[in-house]
């Protein structure tokens, strides 16, 4: 019975150490990768729960949640618009030189989620492959694109018209005008993990050397 005893406190004492282990290493790990994927990536103490928002329509204007598209994938996603002349462009092109980088490529889903769905839905799609075949475009309509965005954290806002129509007919003016607008929109990357909880942002300036370092490091420590 006194052998039975000790081994049970033996296997307690061990026990205990392994929590301990796992106490204090976890904490320290997540804050070595913290500090190792900064600048590039800001990560959420506790990833953010947002699965319940993510609802988009595709080109057909049929709904779909993201979860659809990602599988369980890890799903990096960014909001802007296909008329934008030149931040968009750039960005999404950022992105695709990361992704030739990664090693963690194949866990990773890119999202184009298009602020201007007025004018970008029926070619969502065709705009983002045109980075990378792997791309998918998505869109919600107005009420929904507000609460998905406010719960992520980000902005986008229609700003004036530029007065590019040359005409002499006021209506013709107008449609022009309502046709050529600009939209403002945060440009920083999302992170969500596979199970589409907000986990990190990747903010400007975007290089896809040191994003690839963090995103495989993250990818990797956090799975």
């Amino acid at each position: 019975m006194h052998k039975i005893t000790k081994i049970f406190v033996a296997l307690v004492a061990l026990a205990a150490i392994a929590l301990a282990i796992c106490f204090f290493n976890g904490p320290k790990n997540f804050e070595e990768l913290k500090r190792s994927v900064a600048p590039t990536a800001s990560l959420y103490l506790e990833a953010k729960a947002v699965s319940n928002v993510l609802n988009f329509v595709d080109d057909s204007s049929s709904t779909i949640h993201l979860s659809e598209v990602s599988g369980d994938k890890w799903v990096l996603m960014y909001f802007g618009y296909a008329s934008c002349p030149d931040v968009c462009p750039m960005d999404l092109e950022k992105i695709s030189q990361t992704l030739h980088k990664m090693a963690q490529k194949n866990d990773l889903q890119v999202v184009f989620v298009s602020v201007d769905p007025k004018r970008d839905i029926g070619k969502m799609s065709a705009f983002s492959k045109s980075f990378n075949g792997d791309f998918v475009g998505l869109s919600a309509f107005e009420n929904e694109l507000r609460t998905i965005s406010r719960t992520l954290g980000v902005y986008h806002q229609v700003v004036a018209a530029q007065k590019k129509a040359k005409s002499h007919s006021h209506d013709e003016i107008s449609k022009k005008k309502h046709k050529h607008y600009d939209v403002d929109h945060t440009t920083s990357y999302l992170l969500l993990n596979p199970a589409l909880a907000l986990t990190a942002i990747l903010s400007s300036p975007h290089e896809p050397d040191a994003m690839a370092k963090a995103l495989d490091e993250i990818i990797t420590t956090l799975r």
